[in-house]
């Protein structure tokens, strides 16, 4: 699956429980030229909230880069593909429910 319908999907899941997403990385042809040429390429794919709590949501990170997230002010999931991510965020939302 690529990085786009990955992301949407992504996207799909947080709101069918009433998250909301608050921004999403562009990834079309002209972000990416953006990115390329600006060097500026936000390593957020999508920041949301859920139950008051904001959160982001890395695709792809390297397994060395995730370590360095977890030193954020909130919560960031880093997932490869949409079962990590739906395991992830299912314990968050445990989390956030048993509260």
């Amino acid at each position: 699956m690529d990085k786009q319908k990955l992301q949407n999907e992504i996207c799909k899941v947080i709101t069918a429980i009433g998250g909301r997403i608050k921004w999403k990385k562009e990834l079309g042809l002209p972000a990416r030229l953006y990115y390329y040429f600006s060097k500026k390429e936000p390593v957020i794919n999508i920041e949301a909230f859920f139950l008051g709590e904001r959160f982001g949501v890395i695709i792809d990170a390297e397994q060395k880069r995730r370590r360095m997230f977890n030193t954020s002010p909130f919560r960031i999931i880093t997932s490869a593909n949409l079962e990590d991510f739906k395991h992830q965020f299912d314990a968050f939302k445990l989390e956030k429910l048993s509260q």
